[in-house]
């Protein structure tokens, strides 16, 4: 049965005190008066008027000091209290500057400080506009801009120098001066940073299968592999794309080989590494893989055809005949390149061994020069609590000033010497090196809800 809608006009107040039945048994027993009660407030009012009328018509013809001071009387005389119901107010619209210079530099610099461009990602107004953008930071001079985007950016990789995002499926290179993009890889799932040389990993996945391909800054295709859809696909290597499996990593080429670099888990992919957690029953090590690219027979005449049939349909609009055509001529063109390779062991360091693995991000931040890996750690319920270098070289581990905080993306120096991590809508620069009684951060206040961030040195 639904409940029938309340008398317009009435309101019951829950402040009044009473409870609603002894309102509705009042209203039962109040007789109804004999005159309509909208008359008797119009008399009412009416007789208030003539009354209000003879009284300044009194006033008037009285003496010039009861005059004044009936003014008087009249302009201090407060109004009647009433009860205006206010509208909450409505939070204020974050809108982003247009996409131009800003007003000023950024100010808020600390004093030690990495000689290097930061670039970011900066998503769009919320209030409508999608556009997405580039965030450029001068670390030096403090100068700051925008560069707009296409879309909303979810990936940045950094190509040795050239800028690379993702927006929706596609892999776009972009021009920071101007904001002009050039597509260089299209339909992609995922998408990682390739090394050696540098480059990008386009990943298709279906119900069984996974597709990587790796493509130069260019647009260039330079290998592929196709692999089970439960391999986890970490970046690449030269030609090899490195995937765990089943607890293996291993580097897998075109050619149908794969490169066993042993078990565990994998902790960063850098130029020319590849670094591993591996534990056993005697405790956990650090195990850092170096090799160069290719290894075993060529057997391209064997494979180009295959891998081209799969990567025909990546390569734009054209014609598919035409299309296979270029992947082959492309494929059979590529060099390979031969390595040698080789290990090194770390053991863990104690900030690393405080906490068990499966509290370390899933995979940490490789620092350009391959001996530095930054690794995020979180609390037993999931709460961050920092993050840990660890220089493979000296085998030495630090941990970040800031303990306990939400920590974001990371991103190394050129120099590998300074760590920097989003914080709020600020950017911590963590000098990595700082020795006993030297400030080891300082805060960049940019203000700027930034994503991912990446360093390179200053054009």
């Amino acid at each position: 049965m639904s409940t029938p809608e309340p008398p317009r006009g009435l309101e019951i107040l829950p402040e009044g005190g009473a409870d609603f039945a002894g309102v509705q048994e009042s209203v039962i027993e109040r007789q109804p008066s004999p005159v309509p009660p909208r008359l008797i407030a119009l008399l009412v009012l009416l007789l208030a008027l003539a009354a209000a009328a003879a009284i300044v018509a009194w006033l008037r013809g009285g003496d010039p000091e009861t005059d004044e001071a009936a003014t008087a009387a009249t302009t201090t005389t407060s109004p009647p209290a009433t009860t205006t119901t206010v509208a909450p107010e409505r939070p204020p619209r974050t809108t982003l500057p247009p996409p131009t210079a800003l007003d000023g530099p950024v100010g808020g610099l600390p004093p030690v400080r990495p000689d290097a461009e930061m670039i970011a990602t900066l998503a769009g107004d919320p209030t409508g506009d999608v556009r997405g953008f580039l965030f450029r930071l001068d670390l030096l001079s403090g100068a700051a801009t925008y560069v707009p985007l296409p879309g909303l950016p979810h990936t940045l990789i950094d190509l040795d120098g050239a800028i690379a995002v993702g927006i929706g499926r596609d892999v776009m290179r972009v021009e920071p001066e101007t904001g002009v993009t050039v597509v260089i890889a299209e339909d992609n799932q995922d998408v990682l940073p390739a090394y050696s040389p540098p480059g990008i990993v386009a990943v298709v996945r279906s119900t069984e299968h996974l597709f990587a391909r790796v493509v130069g800054p260019d647009g260039v295709f330079r290998s592929a592999v196709q692999l089970p859809n439960e391999a986890r696909v970490h970046g690449a290597l030269g030609d090899h794309v490195v995937v765990s499996m089943a607890g293996r990593v291993m580097a897998v080429d075109g050619r149908n080989q794969a490169l066993q670099l042993g078990a565990g888990r994998v902790l960063a992919v850098g130029d020319s590494h590849v670094v591993r957690l591996q534990c056993e029953a005697y405790g956990c090590q650090i195990t850092d893989t170096s090799f160069s690219a290719s290894v075993g027979a060529d057997r391209r005449d064997e494979w180009c055809q295959d891998i081209c049939a799969e990567a025909a349909g990546q390569f734009g609009d054209r014609d598919q005949a035409e299309r296979t055509e270029e992947c082959e001529a492309i494929c059979e063109g590529y060099p390979i390149v031969t390595g040698t390779i080789s290990e090194r062991i770390i053991e863990l360091p104690a900030e690393l061994a405080a906490a068990p693995p499966e509290r370390w991000s899933e995979q940490g931040l490789m620092s350009p020069d391959g001996n530095r890996v930054a690794i995020r750690l979180l609390h037993g319920n999931s709460t961050p609590t920092g993050v840990v270098v660890v220089d493979l070289d000296e085998g030495w581990g630090r941990h970040s000033p800031e303990i306990g905080v939400d920590l974001g993306n990371m991103a190394w120096a050129p120099d590998s010497r300074f760590l920097l991590y989003t914080l709020e809508n600020d950017v911590m620069v963590w000098d990595v090196e700082a020795g006993p009684g030297q400030l080891p951060s300082g805060r960049a206040r940019v203000g700027e809800p930034l994503e991912h961030i990446i360093l390179r040195a200053i054009p």
